[in-house]
């Protein structure tokens, strides 16, 4: 059986900045960057050891950086 995690990025600086991100390549903030950590430590959790692990993502910074904090073995494709 094969699963499917959808994700979206955490807080990134157009968020506090009011922006509206759309293609504005912008970066995580602190606390974003800690919310992907608790992402990736409750993915982690549910995904057995040995599992093959692939990561899709935009190409965007701060989907990336989600998307491959703490992923062992994983790969990402943009």
């Amino acid at each position: 059986m094969r699963n499917l995690y959808v994700v979206a990025h955490p807080e990134a600086t157009h968020h506090v900045e009011g922006v509206v991100g759309g293609w504005h390549d912008s970066q995580l903030t602190y606390g974003g960057i800690r919310a992907a950590g608790s992402i990736a430590e409750a993915l982690r959790a549910g995904i057995p050891d040995r599992a093959q692990v692939e990561v899709i993502s935009s190409d965007l910074q701060r989907a990336q950086r989600t998307g491959t904090r703490g992923v062992p073995g994983g790969r990402t494709q943009a």
